[in-house]
């Protein structure tokens, strides 16, 4: 019988055009980590100028971080005097630290990895501009806080964070299935009280008792906003 010597033209270019395959396959999932290192990076970049511009914006006011603001404009306690929660978006008080000097730009509001963008018409000039009008809305802000707290809560208290999911559960609790949408549910970026910010792959802290930065617990006697270390991050 004859032996067989090398291999076909055609089963040479089959090989060819696997390998391509595979070194594209290799090569994509490789500028894609990438990317996305450079997205959370950025992230990290934008949390530590908002959690700095709060903790200054603390300094300045008793350690009480910012008050929410209504849609006429007017600010508003996260916590009423008598314990009742205000139902405002935590993001708008976002736009006191815009009018009032402590961050100069809104680009940090945006996660490169979310879909979130600021609008052309948003104004430019913060200090003149109405504070009605410095609110950012849901799709032009990534980020979430905890409002009930204060700079006087625990350092290992999360303050700021990439924003909650819509599907946040008590029955996911510290599991990834609660992670931010922004990065993919891959993981968030958390800053502390400290003005120390993390990467985290679950939503529970790393130090402290903690079990979870977006549920925040509600039972009787134990309410995170008469906490101290149980942070409740909200959009």
């Amino acid at each position: 019988m004859a032996t067989r010597r090398g291999f076909t033209l055609i089963e040479l270019i089959v090989m060819v055009v696997v390998l391509l395959v595979l070194l594209g396959f290799l090569f994509g999932y490789a500028v894609r980590a990438a990317r996305e290192k450079a997205r959370r990076l950025h992230c990290s970049n934008s949390q530590c100028q908002i959690s700095l511009a709060m903790i200054q914006y603390a300094g300045d006011h008793d350690d009480a971080f910012m008050p929410l603001v209504d849609a006429a404009g007017n600010e508003v306690p996260a916590v009423a005097k008598d314990g009742t929660l205000s139902t405002l978006p935590a993001r708008s008080a976002f736009a006191v630290l815009l009018k009032q000097g402590y961050l100069t730009t809104n680009i940090v509001f945006i996660c490169p990895a979310s879909a979130d963008r600021i609008p052309a018409h948003f104004p430019t000039d913060y200090k003149n501009a109405a504070l009605k009008d410095l609110v950012l809305q849901e799709s032009e802000c990534s980020y979430g806080w905890d409002p009930t707290k204060n700079h006087t809560a625990d350092a290992t208290c999360a303050i700021l964070a990439d924003k909650p999911s819509k599907d946040v559960s008590k029955v996911n609790e510290g599991t990834p299935a609660n992670n931010s949408d922004n990065h993919g549910k891959a993981g968030q970026t958390v800053s502390y009280n400290t003005g120390i910010w993390k990467w985290s792959a679950t939503p529970k802290p790393e130090a402290g008792d903690d079990p979870d930065i977006y549920t925040g617990s509600t039972a009787p006697g134990k309410e995170y906003w008469k906490s101290t270390w149980d942070a409740k991050i909200i959009r």
